[in-house]
This record gives C-alpha cells, structure tokens and sequence, in this order.
C-alpha cells in the first residue's frame, strides 16, 4: 500500500485560548499529516491571527461567515485533497501517535468506512477522565466495530469527532455533517456510518477532549425535543429499514439520547421540559434512568408553577 496521506480538518471559532495547542499536536505526529485546512467559521477574536502566527508550511486557512461547525467541517472536507480525512476540534488534543494508530488500522482494515481510536475527556488543563465506554473488544491493534448502538446506549459514545478519520468517499457518500443542527450533528455521522460502512476502532487512547471549553454547546440550555438524528433514525427503524438485531439496540440507543437530553434539562431546571422527553415511548428503554429523572422532574415540575 502506498503511503497512507490525511488531510487534517479543524473548525475554528473563537479559540484563541487553545487553537494553538490543538496544532501543535497535530504538527507532533509521527506520522506527519499530509494537509491541516483550518475552517474559520466567523471567529470574532484573534484566532485567525494565532494561526497566521504560526506560520506552518502545509496549513491552509480557509474563511467563512459564521455558519456553524457542521458547515465548517463540510467545507474543509470540499478542500482536502487526501483520501482520509481526520477531524479535530480546536479545543481538543491528540498524542503524538493518533495518525500513526489509524494508520495501522487503514493497513488492517482496508476497506473500513470510518476510523477511530479510544479517548479520554480533560477538565482543565491536566485532570484527566476515562470515558466510560462499554467496550466489548480490547485488542490494541484494533478491530472491526460491528455493535456501534450497544456501545453508544450502555456508557459514553465510543468515539468524538476528534478521534475519527473517515475514507472521503464514504464521508460524502452518508452525506457529512447534517448542517444548522447545533446539537447531535456528531451522532447523526456516526449513526449513517455505522447503518451504511463499517468501523474500525483502536482502544489505545490517542485522543483528549476538553471538557467545560467556554462556548461548548453542552454548556447551552438543551433541547427540548429529541434531536434530529435521532428522530431520523427512529423512521429509518419504522420503515424497516434497520436490520430486526440492529433496530433493538439502536432504540435503546435513542433512549439513552432521551433520557441524557431529560437530564441535561433536569440541570437547568427545565423541568416540564424533561417530562415531556420522558414521555417519548422510546425512553423507556433505559428503564433506571427513565425512572430516576421522572422521579425528579414530576415534583419539581409542580412546584415550578
């Protein structure tokens, strides 16, 4: 096989306090990246004047209005000029052996749609978590992910949008990020790849995400509504278009996205707000924590009248 090449994909919007750590790591790796095409999506700091500042030979720097993440990161994916494509967010790191890791597995798993490696999530600068990932496999040399839903509805997802690497074509062929979709747009990829190609996973961890980033959109008010992804992914199972062992995890799936969205409002106090996401037959699913929420969103709700 000849040299595996990545184009790198980093959407930016006002990072000043870490863009330049994110590039760093990506100009860390043993594996050089062939390109990083860093997407401004509209920043309104100096950003875009840190970048500059570095000066890096295979950057290219691409300026867009604020459209939103999923915007940028489709546009970047316009530009590459590399067969993979690997994203990485700006507030986010990588070790210096991410690419070098995914490139082992393209040799092993060729024909894979969707790349990806363990990570750990970082609070502040130095505090370091595990995700809590239900892993079935271990091999550190990596293996096929053929259970994506089992995974994703029993812990934390397996994978973030910057410890994947996807084949370009099948990255245009389940249609890239879903655009004006602030919330999920990340699942929406995941679920279209893991419904139409298939995964390849490393549980080295190769990858940090920062936790508690200012303008993340975790720390926005959430929806109140199941996300659009999800929603998708509901018709696609009632029109059979799910195979019968996939669809029943793929539900518990949603309801685990359900009762996270209830709990999320539950923390800002939008009480109504998580009872009606309760209510959606497909929560009931994650029967223990359908069940603690509601406890805790039927009193409450009452007396927030």
């Amino acid at each position: 096989m000849s040299k595996i090449q990545f184009s790198v994909i980093i959407p930016l919007y006002n990072k000043s306090g870490c863009i330049e750590r994110a590039l760093t790591s990506v100009m860390a790796q043993k594996h050089p990246a062939a390109e990083i095409i860093v997407v401004d999506d509209g920043s309104t700091d100096d950003s875009v004047d840190k970048v500059r500042a570095l000066n890096l030979d295979n950057l290219k720097l691409i300026q867009q209005p604020n459209q939103g993440v999923s915007s940028a990161r489709n546009n970047g994916v316009r530009q590459a000029s590399s067969r993979y494509i690997a994203f990485l967010d700006a507030d986010d790191t990588w070790s210096p052996f991410f690419l070098a890791k995914i490139a082992q597995l393209i040799q092993r798993f060729p024909n894979a749609g969707l790349y990806a490696s363990r990570y750990q999530k970082v609070r502040g600068e130095c505090d370091y978590l595990d995700a809590k990932i239900a892993l079935t496999h271990w091999n550190p040399d990596g293996y096929q992910m053929d259970n994506y839903f089992e995974i994703a509805a029993n812990g934390d997802l397996p994978f973030t949008a910057s410890s994947i690497v996807l084949d370009k074509q099948t990255f245009l062929q389940v249609g890239g990020f879903p655009e004006g979709e602030w919330m999920g747009e990340d699942q929406s990829l995941y679920v279209q790849v893991a419904l139409n190609s298939t995964i390849a996973y490393t549980p080295a961890i190769e990858s940090f995400y920062y936790i508690g980033i200012a303008d993340s959109a975790c720390d926005k008010a959430p929806p109140s509504t199941i996300c659009p992804f999800a929603e998708r992914l509901m018709t696609e199972i009632s029109l059979g278009k799910v195979a019968d062992r996939t669809a029943s995890m793929a539900k518990k799936y949603i309801g685990a996205h359900l009762c996270d969205l209830a709990k999320r409002n539950i923390k800002h106090r939008s009480y109504r707000a998580a009872l009606g996401l309760l209510a959606h037959p497909a929560a009931k699913s994650r029967a223990l924590h359908w069940g603690l929420y509601s406890l805790i969103a039927k009193p409450m709700s009452l007396l927030s009248r």
